[in-house]
Parts: C-alpha cells; sequence; structure tokens
C-alpha cells in the first residue's frame, strides 16, 4: 500500500472518529473538544521542538511547505485517541486512569514504529524510537486528564450560572 493511500485512510478514519466520538452523548459535549483542542496544542508544544531538533520526521505529509508535522496525526488522529481515552476513563478512579493509559499510548506507539519501519509517512532520528514515544504520548494524555479535572473542579467551585436555580432574570 502507498503512503498517500495509508495517510487518506488515517484522515478518513480521523475524520469519521471524530465525528462518532466527539458527538457521544455520554459525559460533556463541551468537555470532549475542551479535549479534543487542549491535545492539539500539548501536541503542538511536545512535536514541535522534537521535529526542530530532528528526532521524528515525517517524509510523506499533507502540505509540506507549510507544516513540518504530520497533521493527520498531530491535530487530528492524537486528540482523537486523547477524546476517547478520557471518555473511557471519565468516571474511573484515579489508579486504574493512570494505568488505563496504556491501552492507548502502547497501541500508538507500537502503530507509529510499525509506520516508521514500513512506510515512509515518519522517520526516527539521534536514537528516537518507540519508548520515547510512548513516553510523550502517555505524559501527554496523563497531562490534558488531569488540566481537566481541574477545569471540572474549578467550574463547580466558581463556575455555573450566577443565577440560581429558583432565581430566574426578568424579561422586559
Amino acid at each position: 500500500m502507498k503512503d498517500r493511500t495509508i495517510l487518506h485512510l488515517l484522515t478518513l478514519f480521523g475524520i469519521g472518529g471524530s465525528i462518532i466520538f466527539l458527538l457521544r452523548k455520554k459525559g460533556e459535549l463541551k468537555d470532549w473538544f475542551l479535549i479534543f483542542f487542549i491535545k492539539t496544542l500539548v501536541s503542538t508544544l511536545f512535536d514541535g521542538p522534537a521535529i526542530k531538533k530532528k528526532y521524528i520526521k515525517y517524509p510523506t505529509r499533507y502540505m509540506p511547505k507549510l507544516f513540518d508535522s504530520n497533521i493527520v496525526f498531530l491535530y487530528i488522529l492524537f486528540p482523537l485517541s486523547c477524546v476517547i481515552y478520557n471518555q473511557f476513563t471519565y468516571k474511573m478512579k484515579p489508579l486504574y486512569s493512570m494505568l488505563s493509559v496504556f491501552l492507548f499510548s502502547g497501541p500508538m506507539a507500537f502503530f507509529e514504529g510499525w509506520l516508521e519501519k514500513n512506510t515512509d509517512l515518519v522517520e526516527y532520528n539521534k536514537g528516537w524510537n518507540s519508548f520515547y514515544s510512548i513516553s510523550v504520548l502517555t505524559f501527554s494524555f496523563w497531562l490534558v486528564k488531569y488540566f481537566m479535572e481541574l477545569i471540572r473542579f474549578l467550574d463547580s467551585k466558581i463556575g455555573g450560572s450566577s443565577f440560581s436555580d429558583k432565581e430566574t432574570p426578568k424579561s422586559y
């Protein structure tokens, strides 16, 4: 299978998955979108320096003159996987949630390693390997998960409506 074909299939999978998992009723819709965008930011912050230092390279990618990174991985697949992880661990106890991350980061790092060996979509340099990928993915999943927990906590303490349930503003 050609690299471009794989890239197109991953793009379709990511877009279809985004529609399905971002619009799920379980939990809060706004949370899933917030997680998606926070993970995009975190991924950009981690991937950018790794690309600039030439640890990882994406030879086959969309818009190579505009982006050094693979926008399908960085802006669709990784954020989508983080949304799914957060949906999966939404009401889970913290220890189980921390351990469950490997159900997501492990297969992703394995798949990225497979892509690195068998395609021209990913190229590891300067000693980068799947262990570094799984470490970065795991840390970024945890970071986003606990950042969202902080947002939910702060929202429950200081957020919400300025009107109580019984008070409603009068319309004139």
